[in-house]
């Protein structure tokens, strides 16, 4: 009987305070198209062209032009607005995601060959790479706002929130914004703002180099920019493996869909037990259940059978545990 009681209160213990217990709510914003698009400006640093009605926004330098009065070598940065919902009150913002999808990318082309991604010719160009930076500019999209992203520009919030692309792959891209939302919140703003650019305006070659994203302006609404907003009232969605340094995991991607991998690696013989919860502490799936040997190993999980959504991942590695939280975004 005193057994029966002990495992009963260590069950409700459980279920009140098990550290991936919360409420969770999702919503979504999609991009402001009257202020989505792009501006291209000449290697003298003069304005050239401001699109923001085309269904499409390019970022990087102009090669050989395709219209005889582009200039050579110009530069094209793009500008992306999302109005900030109202949620409720009881909620908080546990985190929030950028999706963009690129249609397009190019690197070194000339109008017949080239490569899938932009390379930059000049020294270290290989390791620049496309990025967002939160910015402010307001209600209206001009030429003024070009340099607005730059470090030291007034307007500048972040210069470099994280890398959008690296992949010259058509698809869906994602960025953690949750700092920049939360800013935006705490200074009364209704919109939130971001450049999108390459750390290197031209590399002078006479060549392309480019990618392009799906703007407010299109017709394809599975690929507007959008944002996810994942709210909580609970008491804690985890720790995204804070310990992964001594337990030697990690999980990527993350955003993703519809896989994801756990990779680890075993300095000994090991029980490994990684197991995936729904926002109610729920267990949904366990991936692995086994003793495994020295080694570096990859798991993957695919959640194919899954709604859009946050989840929960418990990784044991002998006697260390460690938990975290993975975003399936369709």
């Amino acid at each position: 009987m005193k057994n029966l009681c002990l495992i009963l209160t260590i069950l409700l213990f459980i279920i009140l305070f098990h550290p991936i217990r919360a409420d969770i709510i999702i919503d979504s914003v999609y991009a402001v198209p009257e202020l989505d698009g792009d501006m291209c400006f000449t290697p003298e640093g003069l304005p050239y062209s401001l699109n923001n009605w085309t269904y499409s926004m390019i970022i990087g330098d102009t090669g050989e032009p395709w219209i005889p009065a582009q200039p050579i070598n110009s530069t094209t940065r793009s500008f992306l607005s999302f109005e900030l919902p109202e949620y409720p009150e009881s909620y908080q913002i546990d985190s929030v995601y950028v999706r963009l999808y690129q249609h397009t990318s190019c690197g070194n082309y000339n109008g017949v060959t080239g490569l899938d991604f932009p390379e930059w010719n000049i020294p270290g160009g290989d390791t620049i790479k496309c990025i967002m930076s939160h910015i402010d500019y307001g209600f209206q999209l001009d030429f003024g706002d070009w340099e607005k992203g730059s470090i030291g520009n007034p307007y500048t919030y972040t210069h470099n929130v994280g890398t959008i692309t690296e992949s010259g792959e058509d698809g869906y891209r994602y960025l953690d914004v949750t700092d920049c939302v939360l800013q935006d919140y705490d200074l009364g703003r209704i919109l939130t703002q971001y450049r999108i650019s390459f750390e290197v305006n031209t590399d002078g070659d006479s060549l392309w180099d480019k990618v392009g994203f799906i703007t407010g302006n299109g017709t394809f609404d599975y690929a507007i920019p959008k944002l996810f907003f994942y709210l909580s009232n609970g008491v804690g969605t985890g720790n995204v493996l804070e310990n992964k340094n001594s337990m030697n995991c990690r999980i990527f991607p993350n955003p993703f869909n519809p896989e994801t991998t756990f990779e680890y690696f075993l300095e000994q013989d090991e029980y490994i037990l990684i197991q995936i919860y729904n926002v109610k502490g729920q267990l949904i799936e366990t991936i692995l259940n086994e003793i495994q040997t020295v080694g570096t190993y990859s798991v993957i999980w695919n959640a194919s059978d899954m709604s859009s959504g946050i989840y929960f991942y418990s990784i044991n590695i002998g006697t260390q545990t460690a938990t975290g939280k993975c975003l399936l975004l369709k």
